[in-house]
């Protein structure tokens, strides 16, 4: 009966009682009512309680004046549930030792850690391995330090310096095959797949430009002639694939105190990752931005960095509410690129973010409904994902099935 709450809504008006000073306010305005009404002796008791209440009040102020504290990382990126080696140095100025000290970081889950003491005039360093559950950039609110020492009546705090910050990356699943991305559809300008290039097979010949190389003077056609012919040659056919989310608040869901816009992301980064490991020219594209991944590894480090700072945009507000349901439409100049949409079962009933698309398309989508909008539209190439916590294998078996398909 004692640990059960049968009444929360209550706990706004009563949750002030459970505090200790409200115990011992009690305590002491009893000890005060026995000394005036039964006996002086009880004046002794409430004294003892005011200088508890008084001390337990102010000592924790006193002694978090002469604490500083800085946070460093050792690492400066790591990703969704790893662990990161951290170390805090505290100093403390007054010439006392300090205890009952915690340093309270805020790493997408707890992360705390409690310490006994600091000598006074004395800087003691702790390290410690907290693990990161989200994505992001942490701190994401400024760090504490505090003290309730002596009693815990009260407790009090003061921001910790932070070196640097640290980048969480998604968390990604390794994609052993990939759908066959060539960018072969022409767009734009481009009517042939032979291409002008530096390394590929002699495609023909030209009259000379200024810049051109010497080494490629076709002498032949130049002494036939009379005019500067150079050889031109082809470029090899790329790879292509533009990956497509959406951020925005209004299609995406709060199951279990994550939204699906985390899984979402996580999907888009293990794609990304795969094709530009395979030197592939990729591109994502989440709003009204459009991020192209460079070649090699600073241009994955890049481009990983940009998805741990990605936030959602704000809601549309009351007195806009149209705003959070336009097409959200990039004019890309290649319309005919192979395009990978990443969705959630809302945005798949809504049709908000990017609809026009020109080249082939496939779609994956975060089913949490369990079945396709039966809207009479034809469908389109789709990989259904069923929202769970493991849904990233759930995607890579998926994957794996639609690629041996074709």
């Amino acid at each position: 009966m004692l640990s059960r709450d049968f009444c929360p809504q209550a706990d706004r008006w009563v949750a002030w009682l459970r505090r200790p000073s409200v115990a011992l306010a009690a305590a002491m305005v009893a000890a005060l009512t026995c000394g005036i009404f039964i006996h002086p002796l009880a004046f002794v008791g409430c004294i003892a309680i005011l200088l508890v209440l008084a001390i337990g009040h102010a000592w924790p102020s006193i002694a978090i004046r002469g604490l500083s504290a800085e946070l460093r990382f050792f690492e400066s990126r790591v990703r969704e549930g790893e662990r990161v080696h951290a170390a805090v140095a505290i100093t403390n100025a007054w010439p006392w030792p300090v205890w009952g000290i915690s340093i309270e970081v805020d790493l997408g889950g707890p992360a705390s850690v409690a310490l006994a003491s600091v000598a006074g005039r004395s800087t003691a360093e702790f390290e410690w391995t907290p693990t990161v559950y989200r994505r992001g950039e942490y701190p994401s609110a400024s760090p504490l330090v505090t003290t309730g020492f002596p009693f815990g009546l009260r407790r009090a705090s003061r921001t910790v310096a932070t070196e640097k910050p640290l980048l969480v990356w998604p968390r990604t699943v390794p994609l052993e095959t990939l759908l066959d991305a060539a960018e072969t559809r022409p767009s734009d300008d481009r009517f042939s797949e032979a291409r002008v290039g530096e390394s590929g097979d002699n495609g023909g010949t030209r009259p000379f430009r200024p810049g051109d190389s010497l080494r490629r003077v076709h002498w032949a056609q130049t002494a036939r002639g009379g005019g500067m012919v150079v050889c031109e040659r082809q470029s090899p056919t790329l790879s292509a694939v533009r990956v497509v989310f959406d951020p925005e608040p209004g299609l995406h869901e709060q199951i279990d105190g994550e939204s699906t816009l985390e899984p979402t992301i996580r999907i888009v980064a293990s794609i990304c990752e795969a094709y530009h490991r395979e030197q592939a020219s990729v591109e994502c594209c989440h709003g009204h931005h459009a991020i192209r991944l460079e070649p090699g590894p600073a241009g994955l480090r890049r481009f990983l960095d940009a998805l741990a700072r990605l936030q959602p945009p704000a809601k549309p507000s009351a007195a806009d509410p149209g705003r959070g349901h336009d097409c959200r439409r990039i004019h890309h100049r290649d319309c005919g690129t192979f395009q990978i949409t990443v969705t959630t079962s809302l945005g798949e009933r809504q049709r908000i973010e990017h609809r026009h698309v020109h080249g082939d398309e496939l779609r994956i989508v975060l089913d949490t409904v369990g079945e396709p909008p039966a809207d009479g539209r034809p469908a389109r190439r789709t990989i259904r994902v069923p929202l769970s916590p493991d849904c990233l294998q759930e995607f890579r078996h998926e994957w794996k099935g639609v690629c041996r398909a074709g």
